[in-house]
């Protein structure tokens, strides 16, 4: 059983309150707030450093994918998405994604409704939309991309948007990564994950130092996610530090 497994409970009415919040924005995001919204939002929510890290990974992220226009930012797609929810603008009323982003661009959004709503919530709900704008460009099933996320948050350095996006490019980045970072893959299952990530820009097969620091990089991810999780757990359960 993986270390955030533990983790999950010491904080659920917190997530359990954004969860509900984001689910507004539509049926589309429900897949991302179930799998992997529960174990990002203890993370931002604890660690300023890790949210703002994520909200600048995203704005840079999604404009080199021509998903977000100069300027835009993931907290205020976010916010956007929540109002225009409220207003019954969701996702599956468009005929295509692009429509629903459009909409989402000229909505007029009430400032005292957003000074309301936390910057977790904001975020989360960003992400969420994000997930799916980036699922949509690259003609991928719905909740396929759930974590992709999830490297950039644990290892910033190496997973940085350039590289991701060249993952997105070879297909790489299918498969269950909150699962591979919480050790919850069987042996045989870690090794099929990495070996999906073990390809360069071009697709060809990462060999030498370059898979050398692949594999680094994953270990390095892996130990900060256990980290990020003890400074969950102090947060929360301050005894449990002493």
């Amino acid at each position: 059983m993986g270390f955030w497994s533990s983790v999950g409970s010491l904080c659920s009415s917190v997530v359990d309150s954004v969860c509900n919040a984001v689910s507004k924005v539509g049926s589309e995001v429900s897949s991302f707030v179930a799998k992997v919204a529960p174990s990002v939002i203890p993370i931002i929510t604890t660690s300023n450093q890790t949210l703002n890290t994520i909200c600048r990974f995203a704005s840079v992220f999604l404009q080199s994918l021509s998903i977000f226009k100069a300027g835009e930012t993931v907290e205020d797609l976010g916010d956007r998405a929540l109002q225009a929810a409220e207003k019954g603008i969701t996702p599956d009323k468009f005929k295509n994604f692009d429509e629903y982003m459009d909409s989402l661009r000229n909505f007029n959004i009430d400032p005292d409704v957003s000074s309301k709503t936390s910057d977790v919530i904001k975020v989360v709900s960003g992400l969420g939309v994000s997930t799916l704008a980036v699922e949509d460009k690259f003609n991928a099933e719905r909740g396929s991309l759930n974590g992709i996320w999830l490297l950039p948050i644990a290892n910033p350095a190496y997973f940085t948007p350039e590289r991701m996006e060249s993952l997105l490019k070879t297909d790489s980045l299918k498969g269950d990564v909150l699962s591979y970072l919480d050790k919850n893959l069987a042996a045989g299952e870690s090794r099929n994950f990495e070996k999906k990530l073990a390809v360069d820009s071009d697709g060809t097969p990462l060999s030498g130092q370059k898979l050398d620091d692949l594999h680094d990089a994953l270990d390095s991810a892996r130990e900060k996610w256990v980290e990020l999780g003890k400074q969950v757990e102090a947060r929360n359960n301050p005894d449990s530090a002493t």
